[in-house]
Parts: structure tokens; sequence; C-alpha cells
């Protein structure tokens, strides 16, 4: 992790996401982590992407929904605290009810790319909105105070993050 990334304010199970980057630029790793992701999405076989490496586990395709899911909730997270003059309090949200209720039989491989890309791009349209004061408000999301900007990195590593675990769990068989 990159040591001005210590500085944030953010949950310790955060950690596991801001460890992955080697930057404390927030364009620079949204960036980098949103090509990463599309590099290795882009070699996948649709079998690829159904399959799951244990049968409780999410398939990549439910994971790559995840990513995409998470990524807007926490971009909502940052408006509201980074926006709002009066520190929020946000509830969490259960991921895997979010999977088990997403559609994927209409998305192929390219509409996951696309969508994954068009909220990415949204996030890092939405970064530019804001001020230094705004980025550096604190708020508080699933019991855990948190601070605007921390929200914009941890979506750039909780993507790598999850790129990694496709690497070793699901791309190894």
């Amino acid at each position: 992790m990159h040591p001005d990334l210590n500085t944030l304010i953010r949950a310790p199970y955060f950690d596991t996401y801001l460890k992955t980057l080697d930057s404390a630029n927030t364009l620079e790793c949204l960036r980098y982590s949103k090509q990463k992701f599309i590099d290795v999405i882009s070699n996948l076989s649709n079998d690829q992407l159904d399959y799951s490496y244990q049968s409780h586990k999410w398939s990549i395709k439910e994971l790559i929904v995840h990513l995409i899911d998470t990524e807007i909730i926490f971009n909502y997270r940052a408006l509201r605290i980074g926006r709002e003059s009066v520190a929020q309090k946000l509830e969490g949200f259960d991921e895997n009810a979010y999977a088990s209720q997403a559609n994927l039989d209409n998305l192929n491989k390219a509409d996951l790319i696309a969508f994954f890309s068009s909220v990415r791009d949204s996030s890092m349209l939405l970064y530019k909105t804001f001020t230094s004061e705004q980025l550096n408000r604190i708020g508080e999301a699933s019991n855990h105070n948190v601070q605007a900007k921390a929200l914009f990195l941890i979506n750039a590593g909780h993507t790598l993050h999850h790129l990694n675990i496709i690497n070793e769990r699901y791309l190894t068989r």
C-alpha cells in the first residue's frame, strides 16, 4: 500500500483493497484498475465467465456485477458524504442479496465490459466534480467512518483485489 494512503479515514476492512494500490493518485488508480480489469475479462470465454470455483461461490460473471454494484454504491456514498454539509450515516448493503437478485441472462461479455467501463468512467468524472474540502469530508458507512476520497480509491482497490481472486482461484483450473 502506498504510504500516502495511510492518512485516509476508512474502515479497517478496506485495507484489503487499499493494499493493492501502488499510488495515492485517485484518477491514476481508477484508470489503471479499469485497464487491468478489461485486459483480463476480454480474454475470457463464456464458459470461464460462467465458472465458479466452488458451488457456493459466485461465477466470474456474478463477481463482475458485484464490482459494478459496489462501485455504484460507493459513488453514492461519496456523493452523500462529500456534498452534504451534515455528516452522513449511511447503511450497509448485503452484497450476496444483490448478487442473487441480478438478472445476468441478458448480459454477454461485451455488455459486462461496457457496463463496468461506463460505471468506472462515471466514477472518474464524479471524482473530478469534488473540491479538496469535499473529498476530505468524513461520514459513516456501514457503521465505520470513511472519507469521501477513500471511497474512490477503494473502488480501484476492490477491482484489483477481485482480479487477483479471479487469477488465483478461477483461472488456475
